[in-house]
């Protein structure tokens, strides 16, 4: 990582918990970015598979600033620790088990001095996911700008943004009380107080699925659906059009079953697609709809 005084500070917050060898791969993809000054923080939420000494080593080196909690916190509260913690003029996240791309940082940097000399207002950027699976990558579609509105019915800003410090702190920072989707229920404070999120057009962040096995993509449905209750309810109100969009939203997880009611509403709304996917899902064994979508994917 180089060094540039005159660079902004850019702090990078990472939770973690007993993934040792996937944490060293996440902070070697942070030291290795082409962006000047770069702060990391990393939050110990009480490992004990070596990852405190490993942090204590960095940090004698000043690579690091390591949070050792003597209890488990949670993913959620270790973040808010994190940037209560940081120093930079600038925030963004990565999670233990993903990495970036060498450019990520020094490209958020410049699409924010772009748009500051613009005179345009955001809330914070954005940037595509490729996600890596049983050794393939796909890249995760992502619209180039996304409102207050758009994401009040769907995150299409995915799980980490790059924005000013004060933009999380102002918002409230995550919200330990919903169940799940405490980073798209920030985004979305974000935007309802400082505006659009806009994407730099790259791919620069790596999801690697087949590391670890407790995202939200592998939770019961019951608790997939009991946060969305909360979200909607924090939220709220919604029209029926919004109601239809959040339902296609939830139709990307596979163990989420709809309700009849909530079938006729996608279909009413011409959420066809969607709606053809959650009643495969609701119809045919979970190992059936794994392999017509293995089948769909590679004649696509």
């Amino acid at each position: 990582m180089q060094t540039n005084r005159t660079a902004p500070l850019v702090s990078v917050y990472i939770p973690t918990k007993n993934r040792l060898e996937l944490l060293k791969r996440a902070i070697d993809s942070v030291l290795n970015q082409s962006h000047a000054r770069i702060e990391i923080i990393v939050v110990d939420d009480g490992s004990t598979d070596g990852t405190r000494n490993y942090l204590q080593h960095l940090n004698a080196r000043s690579l690091v600033k390591p949070i050792h909690m003597p209890v488990s916190v949670g993913a959620c509260n270790a973040r808010n620790f994190a940037i209560n913690a940081a120093t930079g003029n600038f925030l963004t996240g990565l999670d233990d088990d993903d990495y970036f791309e060498a450019d990520r940082i020094r490209n958020f940097v410049a699409k924010w001095e772009d748009l500051r000399d613009r005179n345009v207002h955001a809330a914070g950027l954005y940037d595509g996911i490729k996600i890596v699976r049983r050794g393939n990558q796909a890249l995760a579609s992502q619209s180039t700008l996304t409102t207050a509105d758009q994401l009040k019915v769907a995150n299409t800003v995915g799980n980490q943004v790059f924005a000013p410090r004060e933009h999380f702190v102002d918002a409230g920072l995550f919200d330990n009380s919903l169940p799940c989707w405490q980073d798209w229920d920030l985004w979305l404070r974000m935007a309802r107080k400082y505006g659009d999120f806009f994407s730099c057009g790259n791919s620069s962040y790596v999801q690697d699925l087949q590391s670890t096995s407790d995202r939200i993509s592998t939770q019961p449905g019951f608790a997939i659906r009991y946060g969305s209750i909360r979200f909607k309810r924090k939220h709220g109100p919604y029209s029926l059009s919004q109601t239809a969009d959040f339902l296609a939203s939830l139709c990307d997880y596979p163990q989420v079953k709809l309700h009849p009611s909530e079938m006729l509403l996608l279909a009413g709304s011409f959420r066809i697609a969607k709606l053809s996917r959650k009643i495969a899902q609701n119809v045919l064994p979970r190992s059936a709809y794994a392999s017509l979508r293995q089948l769909v994917s590679s004649r696509s």
